[in-house]
């Protein structure tokens, strides 16, 4: 205040000074609170004005004799503020009241003057804040250089508040970095554990002692006298902590507004930040995203466009990438008339790197392949080229490698480390595993095996898939299995590969429900077909009529079901005259009874809702298609029936009994179409 009585109202004084000089016509003069000549009218000669002052009365006019001389001293005092002194010499004590009137009149001037320009600086500090907010929101818009901006904002914040040096802390998962007004000062504040504990503080931290910086911060260097600092709330971003801060405020403490400045710029900071972070994460997403389109459509190029036409087989392929590209392939090789070799396989790992692997992998195969080596022969020779690159990225590859001769009716195969084959024989109705002859290829100690042969009859089936088939897994976390896709098979084996591969698929989607996580999943299926003079095979149904019919779902109407199945299998034409007619149409009833009676009780829970069905006469059997709009239903949540009879409980085993007795038994949900329970019973041998 002082510095602004000085500096700015000398002129005031003067002209006080030339009027009492006139009117009084005595010598005054206007000193400072510490005895400073600061104005008078016809120059005095020096004086011990602090020794005089000492003399005077801090709140009213003093009256005294100095070195001879009579002077009159008045305060010009505002509360408890002293602004300067009025003296005059060879005074006259009925002065007094003139000089005490013109000290008032000029105090008051001068408070006005400084209140006036008080508002005023306050005025330009609340136009620098806005400004600085206004400059700082201009950078809201995307940065491509995210620490030359911050940098830029924080020197203008250092000049508003006015301070030494500023900071902002940025960690992330790849380090922590820090930007300063200061580069000398940039090692001493580059500290996580400052970070940390701003971040726990979850707010602005104020510390206008040594003492209580050393709290918040205690590696704080020696220089550090008092800290403004405040966490930036970036949202979002789980991996990124950042905080603000601002180090020794110049010549006095941080204010309450300061905090609200910094508290202010702390969500415009923090919107900069996470704007940059935001788009660095979209153009990232979005070059991954263009590369695994282009790898698609690479590793797609790459698979067969059609199915080779071979005489005496039929043949139907599926696969569906866990994302853009995968790692499952297959391919056909055809290098005469009648040998089909057939390649199915499974690159450790998802993602462009086990794309490149996969087409690399298949080239090598389909290479071996067309020399006509055999199918060990042409595993051996993938893994001696492959080995090195895959054991350097430690990644392998399982491979089945196989070769139908459709003249003589063989299967050559090869398998390294891939999920078995199943091979469903039609004449003995039953199916066999091809498992692995020989370790993945890549993996440490492989050891070629010579390839297997096995003879292929009509109606034989052979189906090859990837571990995304079998390792699907449901909600509850169980997986679908070898052992449900061979039931599977065998319940299907006599329907074309196509409808067994549509079948298969509709089960697994079924098992999978809404499952999250999925694997590449490949199926391959090929099927002998009969010669042309050798006849249908006994196990091929052929379809002699069908029937459809519907009932209300209510336990009265079971006999009439019933009645109407049955009627229609004793119209079979292979159905034997013997007592065993009898039994077959008795287990039918069973089945019906147990399979209509669900659907009534859980399915529709006993109230309104029909029991729609079709009967399907075959030459050698019945097939019965049940259809509800009921709640679905999980087979797989049926447990097996317990072994110990002692231990048998009531319920629960209708289930079990229908597969026991039918041949084939399979449920699906369609959200359009509903529940459809799928029997198939044929007739005993004659």
């Amino acid at each position: 205040m002082l510095k602004l009585v000085t500096s700015q109202k000398i002129d005031l004084f003067n002209s006080f000074i030339q009027r009492w000089h006139g009117i009084v016509g005595s010598e005054i003069l206007f000193l400072s609170p510490q005895g400073e000549l600061l104005a008078n009218s016809n120059g005095v000669p020096p004086h011990d004005w602090p020794q005089i002052l000492a003399q005077a009365s801090p709140n009213t006019p003093t009256f005294l004799t100095y070195a001879g001389q009579e002077i009159l001293i008045t305060p010009l005092a505002h509360g408890h503020q002293t602004l300067g002194y009025l003296l005059v010499l060879d005074a006259h004590e009925q002065d007094t009241p003139l000089l005490k009137w013109g000290a008032e009149t000029l105090t008051a001037r001068l408070t006005d003057e400084m209140a006036l320009q008080d508002m005023t600086d306050e005025l330009i500090g609340a136009w620098d804040q806005l400004e600085l907010v206004y400059r700082v929101t201009q950078n809201l818009a995307l940065t491509s250089d995210l620490m030359a901006t911050l940098k830029s904002i924080l020197q203008e914040i250092r000049k508003v508040v006015d301070t030494e040096n500023g900071f902002i802390l940025l960690k992330r998962s790849d380090g922590l970095e820090c930007v300063t007004c200061s580069a000398e000062m940039t090692h001493d504040i580059h500290d996580e554990s400052l970070l940390n504990n701003l971040i726990e503080a979850n707010q602005v931290v104020l510390c206008n002692e040594a003492q209580s910086c050393r709290d918040i911060w205690p590696n704080a260097p020696d220089y550090v006298e008092d800290m403004l600092a405040t966490p930036l709330p970036i949202l979002d971003e789980e991996d990124t902590r950042v905080a603000l801060g601002l180090i020794n405020k110049a010549n006095k403490n941080f204010t309450a507004g300061d905090v609200k400045l910094l508290a202010a710029l702390a969500q415009q900071v923090g919107t900069i930040i996470r704007n940059f972070l935001t788009h660095q994460k979209l153009v990232s997403e979005e070059r991954l995203s263009r590369e695994l389109e282009i790898a698609a459509e690479i590793q797609e190029s790459f698979l067969p466009t059609q199915l080779p036409q071979m005489g005496g087989l039929s043949i139907a392929v599926a696969s569906i990438p866990a994302s853009e590209v995968g790692g499952d392939f297959y391919d056909f090789i055809t290098v005469d008339d009648r040998n089909l070799t057939l390649v199915i396989g499974d690159v450790a790992g998802k993602g462009i790197p086990a794309a490149m692997l996969t087409s690399v992998t298949r080239t090598m195969l389909r290479v071996e392949a067309m020399r006509g080596e055999p199918p060990h022969a042409i595993v051996d020779q993938a893994n001696n080229v492959l080995h090195q690159d895959l054991s350097r990225i430690d990644s392998f590859a399982t491979v089945f490698v196989a070769t139908v001769d459709t003249y003589a009716g063989t299967l050559n195969y090869a398998s390294a480390g891939h999920t078995p084959g199943i091979l469903w024989r039609a004449n003995a109705r039953t199916s066999e595993q091809l498992r692995a002859t020989s370790p993945p290829i890549g993996i440490f100690g492989y050891q070629s095996k010579v390839t297997k042969t096995i003879q292929l009859n009509p109606g034989d089936t052979l189906v090859l898939c990837t571990d995304g088939i079998t390792e699907a897994q449901a909600p509850n976390g169980n997986l679908f299995g070898l052992n449900r896709l061979t039931y599977i098979i065998e319940s299907w084996a006599n329907e074309s590969p196509e409808a067994l591969q549509q079948t298969i698929q509709a089960e697994i989607t079924n098992f999978r429900r809404n499952a999250m996580g999925r694997d590449d999943a490949t199926l391959l299926i090929i099927k002998m077909l009969p010669q042309a003079e050798g006849g249908t095979p006994k196990d091929i149904s052929t379809i002699i009529r069908t029937e459809h019919f519907s009932y209300p779902a209510h336990v009265r109407h079971l006999g009439d079901i019933s009645q109407k199945i049955t009627a229609a299998c004793r119209e079979l034409p292979a159905l034997p005259s013997n007592p065993n007619a009898d039994d077959f149409i008795y287990l039918i009833e069973l089945a019906i009874s147990e399979i209509c009676t669900n659907i009534i009780k859980h399915a529709y829970g006993h109230k309104n809702g029909n029991i729609n069905g079709r009967i399907t006469l075959l030459n050698n059997g019945i097939q019965l298609d049940f259809y509800d709009t009921g709640k679905s239903f999980d087979p797989n949540t049926i447990p097996s029936p317990k072994s110990d009879p002692s231990q048998l409980e009531e319920g629960g085993y209708g289930l079990h009994i229908v597969r026991q007795i039918m041949d084939v038994v399979s449920y699906e949900h369609d959200v359009q179409q509903g529940n459809h329970w799928y029997l198939l019973k044929l007739l005993p041998p004659t």
